[in-house]
């Protein structure tokens, strides 16, 4: 059996495109044959796709061009499958070609873009609402990253139960705790820091997050550091930063390599993710992973994934600043936080994401 894998949003770039969903697929991508050596994998990727372990084909189109990669995606690649004789093609990010002679699988990763329209710019809420909806509906069978993300799609656009099956994403082997002379950055002059990770844009709340620090910067002796790649109105973010004299205390280094974050967040002393929507939420599996004790929102998918070992609150300044200033000061809860973080981290391997990804093929070759 013959299984393509259409993972055009796989990018390699210093930007936003290498965030979560590129993760997702290029994780997946390498770990499939893995675990299912019966299988015969071939991905479709652009030009600007990372190197994997699987038979490629690069299109002549790079994930920055929006228009040329969706029309690559929607026209040739239909072909491509039909020339390659593919047996089950799986849209890794959200959206199939609509036309295909294969079976298929999607992943949807989120539908912030219909619960949030107002964090997207319209040309792309307008394109993922449309995208993904038929994408949604034309496919044989959907995978969901969480148990949030199944509800919102039967809730949203009453796709059926058994159309679903969750999977979730995994932690990369190379977020674990490090020695303090493997992790030592000399951030801020060597002063601690609290850390968030996520791209620069409006759904992951670092406004409410800056307003936050700000309130109980006086008490603590961190800095406060954003990780990640400038979004779609991250301006709003610097603004308030300059707004509230924090440019010497909010640091943003930008898009950090994946092979340095495992340091940055073992140097950190709490990571604190108060995202307004997730579908999954990588970074506070990864902190976890490196011992680091995590404040979350009340977001869904970030307290399902979390479990009990991170401290949920308000994304609202005065209530994220207490548990903030809780964490720091309490030595015993924030060890007690980072042994269950450990635990609950060990607990999603990409090997096993690949296993159940791999096992549903199976299924819906079989016509379950």
């Amino acid at each position: 059996m013959k299984i393509g894998l259409s993972a055009y949003l796989l990018h390699a770039g210093a930007d936003y495109r290498s965030a979560g969903v590129s993760t997702y697929s290029y994780q997946l991508l390498t770990h499939l044959q893995g675990a299912a050596p019966d299988l015969e994998f071939k991905a479709f990727v652009g030009s600007d796709a990372p190197d994997i372990p699987l038979p490629e084909v690069r299109a002549r189109v790079r994930t920055d061009n929006p228009a040329l990669r969706i029309l690559w995606e929607q026209t040739v690649l239909p072909l491509q499958l039909a020339r390659d004789r593919v047996d089950i093609v799986h849209g890794t990010v959200n959206v199939i070609p609509w036309v295909h002679a294969s079976r298929s699988v999607v992943t949807v990763h989120d539908l912030a873009f219909a619960v949030h329209p107002d964090k997207f710019r319209p040309a792309r809420r307008l394109y993922l609402t449309a995208a993904v909806r038929i994408s949604v509906a034309r496919a044989g069978h959907i995978i969901a990253v969480s148990h949030h993300t199944r509800r919102a799609l039967e809730d949203i656009w009453q796709v059926p139960k058994e159309k679903i099956s969750v999977v979730y994403s995994g932690v990369d082997e190379r977020f674990r705790p490090l020695s303090r002379d493997e992790s030592n950055l000399g951030v801020a002059d060597g002063r601690p820091f609290i850390l968030h990770v996520g791209t620069l844009e409006p759904r992951k709340n670092i406004e409410v997050l800056i307003r936050a620090y700000a309130r109980i910067r006086h008490t603590i002796p961190h800095v406060l550091v954003l990780i990640g790649a400038r979004g779609w109105y991250y301006q709003n973010i610097f603004r308030l930063i300059a707004e509230l004299g924090l440019q010497e205390e909010v640091l943003a280094p930008g898009y950090v390599d994946p092979g340095d974050l495992a340091r940055w967040y073992n140097s950190a002393d709490l990571l604190v993710y108060p995202s307004a929507y997730e579908g999954f939420g990588l970074p506070v599996l990864e902190a976890m992973a490196c011992g680091v004790p995590v404040v979350i929102s009340e977001a869904e998918a970030l307290r399902e994934v979390a479990g009990d070992a991170a401290l949920s609150v308000a994304a609202e300044p005065d209530t994220l600043g207490g548990a903030i200033q809780k964490v720091l000061a309490d030595q015993m809860l924030a060890g007690r936080m980072r042994v269950a973080g450990l635990e609950r981290a060990g607990q999603f391997t990409w090997d096993r994401t690949a296993r159940e990804t791999a096992a549903l093929y199976r299924r819906i070759a079989d016509g379950e």
